[in-house]
């Protein structure tokens, strides 16, 4: 008999230390998926612009669309500048009128993504 009673205790505690390990195991990779939902580091005040300068009225596209699709607008004026010489109306030094400083604007929302873009290896943004 007494074989049996240490036997069920057994149970419980490995049945207890099981649980406890799948716990610990699930906690990193249920903090990932949250924190794919919420991202880190986003403006909670909001503040991404500077004071414009008076001669602009507002940015070169909405806001939704500037947030989302920017890098694709970027792309597009990249390639008509060094493939065909054609230089538009949209340039990183243009964005830098309104939106100064880098930490404030691009940084911030990169950070937030973990994304790292490629623009500051040749062109300077403080």
């Amino acid at each position: 008999m007494p074989n049996e009673e240490t036997s069920i205790g057994w149970g419980k505690g490995r049945a207890r230390l099981t649980v406890l390990l799948i716990v610990l195991l699930l906690v990193p990779f249920a903090y990932s998926v949250v924190s794919r939902f919420v991202p880190k580091g986003t403006a909670s005040d909001g503040v991404l612009l500077d004071r414009p300068p008076a001669k602009y009225k507002r940015c070169v596209k909405e806001t939704d669309y500037m947030r989302y699709h920017h890098w694709e607008l970027l792309r597009e004026t990249r390639e008509q500048v060094v493939r065909y010489g054609i230089r538009g109306e949209i340039a990183l030094d243009k964005c830098r009128d309104c939106h100064e400083r880098r930490e404030r604007f691009c940084d911030q929302c990169h950070n937030a993504v973990s994304l790292t873009p490629d623009c500051f290896q040749c062109h300077y943004y403080p």
